[in-house]
């Protein structure tokens, strides 16, 4: 558990951002990985787990929650990464 703090929720948010779909070098390595688990999952199973690496809003909440041990804290976490991802996804659009 780490300290709540602006920061920390931040950074906990950015990082989620990172692992589901922003920082591109580890896409490729994820991608394999979510590609095994599939083959060795049930169906049901790997949606859930599938769903949760690719969403920053999802992925965000939950390691918000394994980090903080806080409800609301895993909340703000994912409504950050949210806000954080929506403003990629618009910069993004403007730059096409």
């Amino acid at each position: 558990m780490i300290e709540i703090s602006l920061l920390n929720i931040l950074g906990v948010a950015i990082l989620a951002l990172f692992i589901a779909h922003w920082f591109e070098p580890i896409q490729g390595v994820k991608n394999k990985v979510l590609e095994l688990l599939g083959r060795a999952l049930p169906k049901v199973f790997y949606t859930y787990i599938r769903t949760l690496f690719t969403c920053s809003k999802c992925l965000s909440f939950w390691l918000g929650l394994f980090l903080f041990f806080n409800l609301p804290a895993a909340a703000c976490t994912s409504f950050l990464g949210f806000i954080l991802n929506h403003i990629i996804d618009r910069v993004d659009h403007w730059y096409e």
